[in-house]
């Protein structure tokens, strides 16, 4: 479609089918100069009009769910954040999280709740069974979900549709999630990796009476604006002109995009645009355990544009049916604006923009009120007219990059607007760029591993592996992230978090467990020390409830056990986890091999990896010993289990390196937890809580610290 000699649509990764909009959303390039503004606006009118009729539009369905025309901020957020939950209290800490949040960039008004990817995968729990994993179980989504509600803020799950190779429900998706957003008191979900929701999730919520708020990752498509009320906007590659969001557009001002760019070091330009449309803003800084922290310059900008769209969507102005994007009143090169009629109150607001790099003094033609406002400085204006034309106009100061509103009243601004412009003034007294914009990665501390009373001789059923210099050659196998984000994590020898890690470490000697602990070793632990969880969900899952393991599975690794179980099992052993490097240094001696045996992926010599929706657990530890051993004589370290290593901490997240792999991974999907069967490679684990962690495929081994003297009696490899 196109209008005076110029494209209307610009679809920067979707398909223009009848007018639809599929992939990162549906925006349309602005018109090429202000004289051009009418006929491009005419064009735009006439696709809305064309486009409604096409899809036989009656008004969507926002009226059901109206909350999500006021979700101004939204960030997508992982629950194991330690903002969010505390795992030595074993409670969550929602006030901590969402004071954090109103500190730093003025507060959100959703959040999109993410515990599923990227450990799914890990084992065969599918994307519900994740938030029952969550600490509390449904009952504790339940509460969290009540408090953030009860503090003004809503809550998506997301929707992850290529989730089809693990554990399968009894209900189909559409079903499942009416259910247990109902459950749980959840508002509804963001489809992820999807370009348009299907209308049978909006019917199968209507059939349980609980309308959802559904919100594909791709924006939507036309006829989805019949049951969609939300959707992200990946507007990435910004034109200096800002863009329009068409579906606020058709919709006449109703529908909530939220401008996201997960990756993006400065926001300026997503939040640049969203405030041009009216829209929202995804305010995302955990991108799966990887931390893009906003910086003070836009958490500033954030906050300032956040209040400024709060109080602006209530008083109805970002919601006019009569919206007009590109409105020729604004007079100022590099200076763009939306305007925003209340024909009904003879009130208008118009939302501003400077592109450029300097300082300016705007002018805007005004419609003819009686007061004027810059609701952005909070101060009261004063018209005049322009020499060369009889209209009013009113002039006012924006900065470079930054934002402007200008308000027309028939009447004194009342007590509330009062009230929010007081808040503006006090707000805009400093500056934006004297905050800094300068990015920083957020640092990382390995986790101390204490060392074991020394043992003098080799305990039963260890390996000596004796003192030597080793190059630690390892790199993360994380799907998403790169080392300018600070993916993976950082050990005390780097300057940030990185993928790829190399060191000369001097290691050994120590003993370590010949083979993983069995459900054998975990039983007498039990029968010595009585340990019971005080959450026992998924413990011992592959245990039936049995005080002791069904003799098929005695000599397998155990599984479903935490992290912290599997440290207090050591411990109990006289013994503690390795470190990851000295766990890649069992496992590969001194040249460097992939594999403990050597270069080859010989399959013969571990366990076949299987799929399906039922993981069925390992096989038993010596199944393929000595073939499978290290130089060492080290066993079952490749593909049966993976194995607890090193944690790591951010003041947000906390995770653990897996070393080895397993046996198990779902198929369906390139989004599930990947493997690392190579010895120079490892995944990185999130963890929350022992009910979180447990999986049917991670197990561990000990190792104790040995004498220096007994380096001698092994041959370095």
């Amino acid at each position: 479609m196109k209008s005076f000699g110029v494209p209307l649509l610009w679809l920067l990764q979707s398909d223009n089918v009848d007018g639809a909009c599929i992939g990162s959303g549906c925006i349309v390039h602005g018109p090429t100069s202000r004289d051009q503004q009418q006929q491009w606006l005419d064009g735009l009118k006439k696709d809305r009009d064309d486009s409604l009729k096409t899809i036989n539009y009656k008004g969507g369905v926002f009226d059901e769910v109206p909350w999500t025309q006021s979700a101004w901020i939204q960030p997508q957020m992982h629950p194991y954040d330690r903002y969010f939950y505390d795992p030595v209290s074993h409670t969550y800490t929602v006030s901590k999280f969402l004071d954090d949040l109103k500190a730093r960039y003025g507060g959100v008004d959703a959040i999109l709740m993410w515990p599923t990817y990227t450990n799914i995968g890990v084992d065969d729990r599918n994307q519900f069974d994740y938030f029952r994993t969550m600490p509390g179980g449904l009952e504790g989504v339940k509460n969290a979900t009540d408090e953030l509600k009860a503090n003004g803020v809503r809550v998506l799950w997301p929707y992850n549709p290529w989730d089809t190779g693990t554990n399968r429900e009894l209900l189909d998706d559409e079903h499942t999630f009416a259910k247990l957003l109902k459950e749980t008191n959840g508002d509804g979900f963001n489809g992820d990796t999807m370009g348009e929701i299907p209308e049978s999730f909006w019917s199968a919520a209507q059939k349980a009476n609980y309308p959802i708020a559904l919100e594909p990752e791709g924006g939507g498509k036309d006829e989805s604006l019949n049951w969609d009320t939300m959707g992200w906007g990946y507007w990435n590659n910004y034109p200096f002109v800002p863009v329009v969001d068409r579906f606020k557009f058709l919709t006449r001002g109703k529908f909530m995009t939220n401008v996201c760019q997960r990756w993006a070091f400065a926001k300026t330009d997503d939040l640049q645009n969203a405030w041009f449309n009216g829209d929202g803003y995804e305010s995302w800084e955990n991108v799966w355990g990887t931390w893009n922290g906003i910086t003070p310059y836009d958490g500033e900008a954030i906050r300032r544009v956040g209040t400024m769209l709060r109080f602006l969507g209530a008083a109805g102005f970002l919601h006019s049916p009569d919206w007009e994007p590109h409105t020729p009143d604004i007079s100022t090169d590099g200076v763009y604006a939306s305007k925003w009629p209340l024909k009904s109150e003879k009130a208008t607001v118009w939302t501003v923009v400077n592109r450029g790099d300097a300082n300016v003094t705007a002018t805007v033609t005004v419609s003819g009120g009686s007061h004027y406002y810059d609701c952005y400085y909070g101060v009261e204006l004063q018209a005049g007219h322009d020499q060369s034309q009889s209209d009013s106009t009113v002039k006012f100061p924006i900065e470079a990059h930054g934002y402007g509103c200008i308000m027309e009243l028939p009447n004194p601004a009342d007590a509330k607007t009062s009230e929010f412009l007081k808040t503006m003034s006090e707000m805009t007294k400093r500056s934006l760029f004297t905050y800094s914009a300068v990015w920083t990665y957020l640092p990382q501390t390995m986790v101390e591993i204490p060392k074991t009373k020394i043992a003098s001789a080799s305990p039963a059923g260890t390996v000596l592996i004796p003192k030597n210099n080793f190059t630690f050659i390892n790199s993360g196998v994380m799907i998403e992230g790169d080392d300018s984000h600070g993916v993976d994590v950082q050990y005390a020898w780097e300057p940030h978090p990185q993928r790829e890690h190399q060191q000369v470490l001097e290691l050994g000697p120590f003993y370590m467990d010949k083979y993983p602990v069995t459900n054998a070793d975990y039983a007498k632990y039990l029968q010595a020390t009585g340990y019971k969880p005080s959450d026992p969900y998924r413990w011992l899952k592959n245990w039936n409830g049995s005080a002791t393991p069904p003799p098929s599975i005695a000599n397998m690794p155990v599984t479903y056990v935490g992290l912290e179980e599997a440290r207090a099992y050591c411990a109990w052993a006289g013994g503690r986890l390795p470190h990851s490097y000295e766990w890649q240094y069992a496992a590969q001696g001194t040249d460097g091999r992939k594999f403990p045996w050597g270069n080859n992926d010989d399959q013969s010599r571990y366990p076949e990896e299987q799929s399906g929706n039922i993981c069925h657990g390992p096989e038993p530890v010596t199944a393929h010993s000595p073939a499978g051993d290290s130089p060492f004589g080290v066993s079952d370290l490749v593909g049966n289990v993976w194995q607890y290593t090193d944690e790591f901490q951010d003041s947000h997240t906390r995770s653990v390196l897996l070393m080895g792999g397993s046996n198990y991974r779902p198929t369906g999907s390139k989004w599930y937890f990947p493997q690392a069967k190579a010895l120079n490679t490892h995944e990185k684990y999130f963890l929350m809580d022992d009910r979180y962690e447990r999986a049917g495929t991670i197990g561990f081994r000990c190792v104790v610290d040995a004498a220096p003297s007994t380096a001698d009696q092994a041959i370095v490899i």
